[in-house]
């Protein structure tokens, strides 16, 4: 007796074996883009430009960095950007001494600059001004 798809007790629904295939391919690619990602760029979130990194190498985020501070002379220094990374537009001051904080910190910055349309294009990236000095930052450290 042959049993034919369409008679099986439980027929896989097309829309179920998208989600399966995606979740599967998920499952696989992400870690491996992660361990690209974290083995490349520095644990530190002042160096460390949250969705840029997922796309890019240390390289190639320090290339950014340094055609930003070529563009942003008056910020080509360590201490400036970790102070402008670090301080809020209404001047309060993040302690980096908590990297979960920071973290927190960064991401909420980053969005706020692209809400309030700070943003720089370099090298064909659309960045806010938070994630540019990132990359710069982490420039200095090659």
């Amino acid at each position: 007796m042959f049993l034919h798809l369409a008679e099986a007790s439980y027929p896989m629904k097309r829309r179920k074996f998208i989600f399966t295939a995606v979740a599967a391919a998920t499952l696989v690619v992400v870690p491996a883009v992660r361990y690209r990602c974290r083995n490349s760029i520095p644990g530190d979130p002042l160096l460390r430009p949250g969705i840029l990194a997922r796309f890019c190498d240390k390289k190639e985020i320090c290339e950014i960095g340094n055609h930003y501070l070529l563009h942003m002379p008056h910020e080509s220094r360590k201490t400036k950007l970790v102070d402008l990374i670090l301080t809020d537009k209404s001047g309060k001051k993040m302690d980096p001494s908590d990297e979960s904080q920071l973290d927190d910190w960064i991401e909420q910055k980053v969005r706020k600059d692209f809400e309030e349309q700070r943003t720089v294009i370099v090298d064909g990236w659309i960045l806010s001004e938070t994630e540019a000095r990132q990359c710069a930052l982490l420039s200095f450290t090659v």
